[in-house]
This record gives structure tokens, C-alpha cells and sequence, in this order.
């Protein structure tokens, strides 16, 4: 029962209508999760003080976003229930990470992420007038129960990958194929550029690592990295020569569908609050038009996760996120033991990373996102930890006399 419900706890923040907005609907669903959440980890309270001292940096992190509502601009209420489902989405993230290891906590997202591909699926084969996008922007596109074709394209992303990292583990290949198969079809049909071209690329790399770790030659890993790190320099400089011709054929231009007009258009919201941001939510909760470029956009986001942390909390939450994001890369190991679930988490974590770049799927989107980063960061610390121990251990062994 606890996997069932865990299971739907993590539906429930991969749904837009499930955890975006401020409806009671949002809101009773984010009680009734923190409350499971709660009541789970009553028992455990020293493992999970334990985990917070052990990851200060997310924590301070955490505590700074939740304290931002006191300067926050939008109306106090609001940004109170905003601070309340963060802390909703926090606390079942800590529940999930205290309770599973890192292997578990895979699995269950591996899960969480194939049930919404098939959903995804359902809702346009049963209702396309709702999951298939009308109207002016994005005519035909899917986005099934995901609410937009771009959020739609990152979840299959995960699905895809994981399935892929799954498939060469070698157990039930028929059905990852059969839910790689899936996710192709469900990025090909929302035609999200930014979810293409990133699911190739972790493609790339997880091809990169599994080839790596087959080859036992030093000689020979060494070849294998300055060719790999070739062929990616050089695609590198193909796309910023021909980035113009390439983007045209596709019907792109280079400022990335407007983003880059988007980002000069939210310099001023930036500078005027630098430091420690307009509060966490508030800037976009009022759903502000920015012009650039002689355009105007009404946005719910800059379409990066980065700049819209630095709105809602500042230079100083954006630092914050950076130095934990590069913490936890320097920290991060594939070894032999169970590489197939650290390689994911790794891909997971790139994606956040990347994605972060060129579109908003930190906080200021679905919880799942928000869930990813701390499991995976606080899964790699406690990794780190026992790999410091183990060593310490090892050497306090080789120097101790024999009797």
C-alpha cells in the first residue's frame, strides 16, 4: 500500500491539474499529500534531521525559499499558500528519500513516469479535444494530460531515457521497447524541439558511459575520450556555423522561439529585486506582459528555470542552487555496483541541469522536477558519505598491526 500510494503521490505532482495554481482543488490535494507525508515520517524524524544536516546547503536552501514569502509582493494569503505547497512537495520529497534507498527511488519514478506515458496516450486517443492543442499556438500538437506540448516532451524525455538505461540492464526488454516505442511516438508528435534535441543527447551519453565502462584498457578509454570529446567539439562548432541553417529548416529562428527577447524583456524584473528576488511565485503569479523587441509576451515563466529562480528568490538562491548543482556533480559515481541506477539518476539530474537552460522546470513548474533534484542530490551525498567511510575504514585496516 505504501508503494501504491507514494506512486500517486508522484502522479499527483506530475499533473498540471493536480499541482499548478492556487485552486482548492491544488490546495486540498497538497494537504492531504503533506499530511501522508507527515504522518510517514513521524517514526523516522532522527533519520530525517539527519539527512538535512547532512545536505546544509539544501537545506539553508529550502528554509530561504519558504522565508521568502515574507517579502514576497503578491497578496499575503497567496503567497502563504504557495509556501505551503512547497512545503507539501518538500516534505513528501523528503518522506520519498528517507524511506527508499536510491535504487528504490529510481524504480518508483521509472513507474510514475511509464503510467503518465500511457495516460499521456489514453487522453488522446479518448479525448483528443483536450489533450491535443487548438487555437492559435501549437495547432495539432500533443500535450495529453500534461497541459502544454513542452511539458508533455520533457516527461516522455525521462520515460525514454530511463527505458533505454533499463533496456541494456537486459530484464523484461520487450516491454521497455515497447515503452521506448511509446515515448518516441509521444516526442515526435509534440514537437518540442528543446525535448528532442536533449533526449538525443542524453542518448549520447548514455551510449558514452555503457561503452565506456566495457572497455578495461587504460590505453583504450583513453582513445575513446579524446574521440568522444572530438566529435563533440566539432558538432559544437557545426552548430554555432550553420546554427542559422539548421534552425531555419525546422522553422526555428536562434533566438530560441523568442527566448532569448523573453530574457532581455525580464532584465529590469531582475536588477530591481537582485539580490533576494520579488518572493517565491510572486513575480509570475501576477501574470505580468513583457515587452521586447517591440513584442509583448503574457508569461508564466521566462522559460528558464535559472533566471526564474533568480526572480523569485534572488542572486543569492540562484548561488545557492549553483553551488549544489556543482557539488553534486563533483560527488557523483558511476561505479560498477548497480550502475544501471546511478546512471539514470545521473541522466535525470543532466536533464535538470540542461533543461534548466532553456526552460522553466525547476520550481516554478510541475513538483516532479523539484522532487528529482532533491532525491537525487541527498541520494548522492549519502553515496559519497559511504564511499568516504569505506575508504576511511580501508586505510585504518591496512595500517593497524597484526597480531
Amino acid at each position: 500500500m505504501k508503494h501504491i500510494l507514494t506512486v500517486a503521490g508522484l502522479l499527483a505532482f506530475s499533473i498540471p491539474y493536480a499541482c499548478q495554481g492556487l485552486s482548492p482543488r491544488v490546495i486540498t490535494i497538497a494537504l492531504l499529500i503533506l499530511l501522508f507525508s507527515y504522518i510517514m515520517l513521524l517514526p523516522s524524524l532522527k533519520t530525517m534531521i539527519a539527512t538535512l544536516a547532512d545536505n546544509p546547503l539544501l537545506t539553508l536552501l529550502m528554509m530561504y525559499i519558504a522565508a521568502s514569502c515574507l517579502w514576497a509582493e503578491q497578496e499575503q494569503t497567496s503567497s502563504m499558500l504557495m509556501v505551503l505547497k512547497f512545503l507539501a512537495f518538500s516534505t513528501f520529497g523528503l518522506y520519498f528519500v528517507t524511506h527508499y534507498t536510491a535504487q528504490g527511488c529510481i524504480r518508483l519514478l521509472v513507474i510514475t513516469l511509464s503510467i503518465l506515458s500511457v495516460l499521456n496516450l489514453l487522453a488522446v486517443v479518448l479525448v483528443p479535444s483536450f489533450a491535443i492543442h487548438a487555437g492559435v499556438e501549437h495547432t495539432g500538437l500533443w500535450k495529453g494530460i500534461s497541459g502544454h506540448k513542452n511539458t508533455l516532451g520533457t516527461l516522455s524525455l525521462l520515460s525514454f531515457v530511463s527505458h533505454v538505461i533499463s533496456f541494456f540492464k537486459g530484464k523484461h526488454k520487450a516491454l521497455h521497447i515497447g515503452f521506448i516505442l511509446l515515448n518516441a511516438l509521444l516526442l515526435i508528435k509534440c514537437q518540442s524541439t528543446t525535448s528532442l534535441v536533449l533526449t538525443s543527447s542524453l542518448f549520447a551519453f548514455i551510449l558514452f558511459i555503457l561503452l565506456f565502462k566495457r572497455i578495461r584498457s587504460v590505453a583504450s578509454r583513453g582513445f575513446f575520450i579524446s574521440t568522444s570529446g572530438l566529435l563533440v567539439l566539432l558538432g559544437l562548432v557545426f552548430a554555432f556555423t550553420f546554427g542559422d541553417a539548421i534552425a531555419s529548416e525546422f522553422g526555428k529562428t536562434t533566438t530560441l522561439t523568442g527566448r532569448t527577447e523573453i530574457w532581455q524583456g525580464i532584465a529590469g524584473a531582475i536588477q530591481s529585486h537582485y539580490w533576494f528576488g520579488h518572493g517565491y511565485g510572486s513575480y509570475w503569479a501576477a501574470r505580468p506582459s513583457i515587452y521586447a523587441g517591440g513584442i509583448r509576451f503574457d508569461l508564466t515563466s521566462s522559460h528558464s528555470g535559472f533566471r526564474d529562480l533568480w526572480i523569485d528568490v534572488g542572486l543569492a538562491g540562484l548561488l545557492a542552487t549553483i553551488a549544489i548543482v556543482t557539488i553534486t556533480l563533483l560527488k557523483f559515481r558511476i561505479g560498477k555496483a548497480d550502475m544501471y541506477t546511478w546512471l539514470t539518476a545521473m541522466v535525470f539530474f543532466l536533464f535538470i541541469v540542461l533543461n534548466n537552460i532553456t526552460d522553466s522546470r525547476f520550481l516554478n513548474s510541475l513538483s516532479i522536477y523539484w522532487i528529482i533534484f532533491m532525491v537525487i542530490v541527498i541520494k548522492v551525498q549519502e553515496q559519497h558519505r559511504l564511499a568516504v567511510t569505506e575508504k576511511t575504514n580501508s586505510a585504518a585496516l591496512s595500517t593497524s598491526p597484526l597480531h
